[in-house]
């Protein structure tokens, strides 16, 4: 859980600290203007996030768009599912995520590159 935790404050370095200075009239931590955004499910860091999550059996709805983007990630040779090819064509997309630590992806890739 600390790691998740760790992986969550490293990829999200762009979150302005919410606090009653940042927003003087709403008198809330973080106010619905920015609990309400829209997830990008073709981020790669938003996609790092959802399945360092999923590999440690988190599985929340809002993560649906971003996993369906990792799955949709497949190489194919000759028309039939090619698995080093898409394993190589998943780590490519997750390391265009700067803050994502290499251990986890390693862990994602590992249990989730090679699987249609």
């Amino acid at each position: 859980m600390q790691k998740m935790l760790l992986v969550l404050l490293a990829c999200l370095p762009g979150i302005v600290q919410a606090d009653n200075t940042a927003y003087p009239d709403s008198g809330e931590a973080f106010p619905d203007a920015v609990l309400d955004q829209a997830i990008d499910s073709h981020d790669p860091c938003t996609v790092f996030l959802c399945m360092s999550g999923m590999l440690y059996g988190e599985n929340p709805d809002e993560c649906n768009g971003p996993r369906r983007t990792f799955f949709s990630i497949v190489k194919k040779k000759h028309g039939h599912f090619h698995p080093w090819r898409t394993l190589n064509a998943r780590k490519a997309f997750l390391g265009n995520c700067p803050t994502a630590p290499g251990d986890i992806v390693g862990k994602i890739l590992d249990k989730y590159g090679r699987v249609r």
